[in-house]
C-alpha cells in the first residue's frame, strides 16, 4: 500500500470516529513522532527507526532520539529530586 492511500484510509478512520477536526483532532504526525521514541526506547538503531518512520534523513531521526533522551533524563532528575526532598 502507498502513502497516499494509507493517508487517505487513515482520514477516512479520523472522520469516523470524529478525530479529524476540532478539540479531538488526531495529527498523523504525531503517530510518526511516537513510533519514533518508542522505537528509541526499545533500543533499535538510527537506521532501524528510519526504516520504520520513513525519514529521509538521519538527522530528523536524531532530532526525536533527543528529545526522547530529553525526556527521559527529565523524568530521572524530578524522581531524584523527589526522592531527595522525602529524605529531609
Amino acid at each position: 500500500m502507498g502513502k497516499r492511500a494509507v493517508q487517505k484510509a487513515v482520514e477516512e478512520v479520523r472522520d469516523k470516529i470524529g478525530a479529524r477536526h476540532g478539540a479531538n483532532r488526531l495529527v498523523i504526525h504525531g503517530w510518526r513522532y511516537t513510533a519514533a521514541v518508542q522505537l528509541s526506547d526499545a533500543g533499535c538503531s538510527d537506521a532501524e527507526i528510519q526504516a520504520v518512520t520513513g525519514h529521509k534523513t538521519l538527522e530528523m531521526v536524531r532530532k526525536y532520539r533527543a528529545q526522547a533522551n530529553q525526556k527521559k533524563a527529565s523524568k530521572r532528575a524530578q524522581l531524584r529530586r523527589e526522592q531527595k526532598e522525602s529524605e529531609t
